[in-house]
Order: C-alpha cells, then structure tokens, then sequence
C-alpha cells in the first residue's frame, strides 16, 4: 500500500513537472537562446555610520538631460543614480543652453517632469532645479536648487535670474569656479552674488576637477561645500570600478531622510565633498566623520609595543600618515597596527582629506 502511495506522489510530481516544462517551451521561441541582460538593476550599496548624530545621504546636485546639453532621457539619469548609490540627485538642466530644442518642447520643468515618477518607484529624492549659464569668466554657472517653476528664471538679465530664483526660495550654488579660466577668482558679479545672500553653497569639486581655492573660500565665507558630476554623457559605471572610485557626490549629515533634511542640512553646511577617494569638508565636520567611520580594538601587547585594529565602518577609504609610514585602510575593510606600549593615541594626518586649501586633516585617534 505504501509503495502504491509513493508512486502516485512520483507521478503527479513527474507529471507537474512535465506541464511546467511544456508551459515554459510554449512560451519561448525553441530556435532562441537566453542569456543575462547586458543592463544592471542591481544597486551598489553606500554605507555609512551616523556622524555626529545624523544620518548620511550620497547625493548629486548637478545633472543634465537631453533638455539641455545633457546626451541622455531624464530617466536613464534616475536609474544610473540609483543603481550606483545615491539617495537624492538634482537634474539642473540650462536654461539659456538648448542645442536639442527642436527636439523637444520648450518648457523648462520637462526633465523633472519625466524623471519624477521614475525616482518615486525608487525611493530615489528627486530635487527640481535649473542652471543659470553665463559668460563663465565675468558671470559664472549657477545652480538653483528646490525651484517650483524654472521658466520664470529664463530672463536675459543674470542678476534677475538669480533674483528670480531666490523668489523661489532657491538654495544656489556656484558651479565650477575654477573651469575654463585661467586662474580661479572671484570676479565682482560673484562677489556681489555672495555678499548679498544669493549664493550659500560653492562646488570645490566639479565632474574631473578640484578647485583648492574654492575649498578656502568656501570656509572662509561659510559656504557649503558642495562635489558634483555635472554628468552630460552616460555616467561610466565600468570606468568607476576599474579605477576603484565611486561618482563624484556631496554627503549630506541630515535630521531626516527627506528632501526637508537635504534641504536643512544644505543651509546648516553640513557637507562633505567626496571624489575620487578624497574628501573636502570643513574641519569639524571632518572629524566627526573620521571619528563615526574608524573603531579601534586593542588585540595584543607585548614588552615594547601594543597592536591594535582599525574598522572602517565607511564607504569612504583612508589614507593616514602616522609613524613615519603611510597607512591605508580601505573602505569597509580593517588593517592592524602597532604603536608604542602605553601610548593613548595616534597622531594622524589623513592624507586623503582636505579642510582647507592645500591643508590636509590632523587629527588624533584615541586608543583603549
């Protein structure tokens, strides 16, 4: 009776099984052979610990679409955003700088438009913003973030697109100070802009390019510190992992996961600018986040030395002098090191962190 019993299981299973094959070949074109999609959906994970109490954001505040001089669809921007980290991006497509009008219709929100519903589906924060284009050597780039309407910026004037934009409630950066000039400076359009309150945040890191000098100006002056891509063409994912580098982006230390977070956080400065494994913030902030991303484990002494191991909690990797030797502590990974028995610290200066112009962070790690 068992025996009869165990057959029958065997052939509803074998004859399941059967049916699912069947279903399967009617589906497909017996002549076609499968294999994986070239495209990737997959997202590459940033992780970082709280810093000084807040949480951390990778975002971008400065893309283009093909509704200005950008290559590609709004979307195609949103998904390489997702899939390579980011939590928030801002499309700031020109407003004076076109070359696929004809292409395309003639209002200014499009992109943001388009790309919306595709950021919502991935949690991704989507912020509306335009860039103000000027003669770069007399006027400059801005970007406008957390705009309602960016036609009514598209004015001749330069001083009455910014104003105009500040009616919006328009957080503005100066984009690239150090492009395309021989030197960087501060002409007197730029200068005005800042005395007067419309500029609170400057890029000292700009798609390939860092600007020191606007790294000083920035803490001189309390701007936030701002790294963006300024991305027009595909945003090269295979280049990124060769080199062992993520897309240039600004950290955010926010209240909240929101686009009111990005908001307050961009008005308090509470930024570091990340690229090409280099950090730029201002001085406390980057302690704060030395402090969050490494913890020290005392494994071992001996007579002469005690040996210790360093966690790096973060995506970030550090290079740190100390010793007399250059260490460096990859992101996400642990090194061990041995100091001086009854030392209680190590004296550090991270080479790989700037806080203000050719200056380098010093900074001490308490030991146990």
């Amino acid at each position: 009776m068992k025996n009869n019993i165990w057959f029958i299981r065997s052939f509803i299973v074998a004859c399941s099984a059967m049916i699912l094959f069947a279903t399967s070949l009617s589906a497909q074109n017996p002549n076609t052979v499968n294999f994986p999609a070239y495209s990737s959906q997959t997202r590459e994970i940033m992780t970082f610990p709280k810093v000084l109490d807040y949480e951390v954001l990778s975002c971008d505040f400065h893309i283009h679409t093909i509704f200005s001089d950008g290559l590609v669809w709004p979307t195609l921007r949103v998904s390489e955003a997702w899939t390579q980290g980011l939590d928030a991006m801002a499309i700031t497509d020109h407003i004076e700088y076109r070359p696929f009008k004809n292409y395309t219709n003639s209002d200014n929100n499009t992109s943001f438009d388009i790309a919306k519903s595709a950021a919502d589906q991935t949690g991704l924060l989507l912020i509306k913003g335009t860039e103000i284009t000027r003669k770069q050597s007399v006027f400059g780039h801005f970007n406008a973030l957390f705009i309602s309407d960016a036609n009514p910026i598209a004015v001749e004037d330069p001083k009455q697109a910014i104003v105009e934009a500040k009616k919006q409630n328009a957080f503005i950066i100066w984009n690239h100070p150090g492009w395309a000039v021989d030197s960087t400076y501060i002409k007197d359009f730029q200068e005005n802009l800042i005395k007067e309150g419309f500029v609170k945040g400057i890029e000292v890191y700009n798609s390939t390019e860092f600007y020191p000098r606007a790294l000083a100006w920035a803490i001189d002056r309390n701007l936030t510190i701002i790294a963006a891509g300024d991305v027009h063409g595909n945003v090269e994912s295979g280049t990124l992992k060769r080199e062992g580098v993520h897309r240039p982006m600004t950290l955010l230390l926010v209240k909240e996961h929101s686009l009111t977070g990005i908001r307050e956080a961009l008005n308090a400065g509470r930024t570091l600018a990340f690229f090409h494994n280099f950090l730029a913030a201002k001085e406390e902030i980057a302690k704060g986040f030395v402090e969050a991303s490494i913890s020290i484990k005392k494994e071992f002494s001996n007579d002469k030395s005690t040996f210790y191991t360093l966690t790096n909690k973060s995506s970030v990797p550090f290079k740190m002098f100390f010793n007399k030797d250059l260490y460096e502590l990859p992101a996400l990974s642990a090194i061990s090191v041995s100091v001086p028995k009854g030392a209680s610290k190590i004296s550090v200066v991270f080479e790989n962190i700037f806080v203000y112009e050719n200056r380098t962070l010093a900074h001490d790690l308490q030991l146990n």
